[in-house]
């Protein structure tokens, strides 16, 4: 059985979002020149190659949320319920804070669609843009109690065939067949996430310091090897003079930093154990891991409303010169947090909402509206937030939150643990 809550975990969780968001609010320049609005990527040189191996999170996040959603899988056979008391209250929960965002955003983009049809484009795909982490993460929640149940059976099968498929898939992209790549959104993704469910049940913490370490060592030895002669790729984000990167989409390599992650994971884990914060600090905790999903959906907008207001005022907002940009980097991150904390908080209020009505719990209907909003927040991503003509993915959106949700007045708590 795994163990309970871990304030390592928590606070994982609390950091990478942390890096999330401020790697968004400042990996793109925007400028105003003759009229034009111009954007170009701001990060760029080798100290930032380097840096992305460091604070590539992602498979943090995911490693978290298999850590999480085993805790959970455990309740649940615990309480004997079926498969749709599982799945439909947490994917009602995980979906309808896109509900929020499309109902504000697509009309907003029509509005500028009236007056450029460039910008209310690049609009659509720039606010959709953090829209895959919630579809994979619907599926990896849906398949969870599969994952547990393989893993009890044996703890390598599943991260075994998920790397190995990946590779598989490396292999065809990097013999020009590309048309594949983007199966690894689901290979690498739930390769991370199943180190979580590893982690949860305590794999590595029967290792001793030395063995762990070697677990590291050998981790970042095959990364080299991976990156160093080819074909991987020397960074784990987008940077101006590497756009092409080992995230997007994801590559074995991610699958590799992520048992590096968990090494380091479990020897900081160890060291914390019965540890606990100040009750002050651990209500902030607490009150920030349930927002997760809300912070990662907004967090994008916000920059990206901030940034459009700014284009009305660009001289001293948005300054043509690179170190003044920079210079003016840390009071953007300090407005675009303030004006993020209070959309979350005005998201709460329709999350509350939601949860007066009961989320489905019949296993058919909980699954095929978790298949329905999973596809058409992929569809939303891949093909932006336009409020016409990919207009069938919000639709896909709306038929899964109905599907999951009855008329019943419910209980559920208001958000549910990435």
């Amino acid at each position: 059985m795994s163990r309970q809550r871990s304030w390592t975990i928590d606070l994982g969780r609390v950091f990478a979002i942390g890096v999330v968001v401020v790697i968004h609010w400042i990996s793109v320049r925007v400028t105003v020149t003759d009229g034009v609005v111009r954007g170009e990527t701001a990060l760029h040189g080798r100290p930032i190659w380097a840096l992305s191996w460091v604070i590539q999170v992602m498979p943090l996040f995911f490693l978290a949320g298999g850590f999480a959603n085993t805790l959970i899988v455990d309740r649940w056979r615990a309480s004997g319920l079926s498969y749709g008391e599982y799945l439909g209250p947490r994917a009602r929960r995980l979906v309808t804070p896109v509900i929020a965002l499309v109902a504000v955003l697509a009309p907003v983009i029509a509005v500028l669609g009236g007056y450029s049809e460039r910008t209310a484009t690049t609009a659509a795909y720039v606010v959709a843009s953090p829209l895959w982490f919630l579809a994979v993460y619907l599926i990896a929640v849906a398949v969870a109690p599969g994952a547990v149940w393989v893993h009890d059976r044996g703890p390598l099968l599943l991260p075994t065939v998920l790397l190995a498929c990946s590779i598989a898939v490396d292999a065809l992209r990097f013999d020009g067949v590309g048309r594949f790549a983007e199966w690894n959104l689901l290979f690498v993704w739930l390769f991370c996430h199943q180190l979580g469910v590893v982690h949860a049940r305590g794999l590595l913490r029967r290792v001793n310091d030395a063995g762990v370490l070697l677990v590291a060592a050998l981790g970042v030895c095959l990364l080299v090897a991976m990156v160093g002669p080819g074909p991987y790729f020397p960074t784990n984000f987008g940077v101006a003079d590497a756009p092409v990167s080992n995230l997007a989409p994801p590559t074995s390599v991610i699958s590799i930093l992520a048992v590096v992650q968990l090494a380091v994971l479990t020897l900081v884990d160890r060291r914390l154990t019965g540890w606990e914060p100040r009750r002050s600090f651990r209500r902030v905790i607490t009150t920030i891991v349930p927002l997760l999903m809300t912070i990662y959906l907004w967090h994008v907008p916000v920059i990206a409303m901030l940034t459009g207001a700014a284009t009305l005022a660009p001289s001293p907002l948005l300054p043509a010169d690179p170190q003044t940009w920079w210079e003016t980097r840390p009071l953007w991150i300090l407005l675009g947090a303030v004006v993020l904390f209070f959309v979350v908080r005005v998201s709460t209020r329709w999350d509350e909402f939601c949860a007066r009505y009961a989320a489905r719990d019949a296993t058919v209907p909980a699954l095929v509206g978790t298949v329905l909003a999973a596809g058409g927040v992929y569809s939303i991503w891949q093909f932006g937030l336009f409020p016409v003509g990919p207009g069938a993915a919000v639709l896909g959106v709306l038929l899964g939150t109905v599907a999951l949700t009855t008329t019943r007045r419910g209980t559920d708590a208001v958000a549910a643990p990435v």
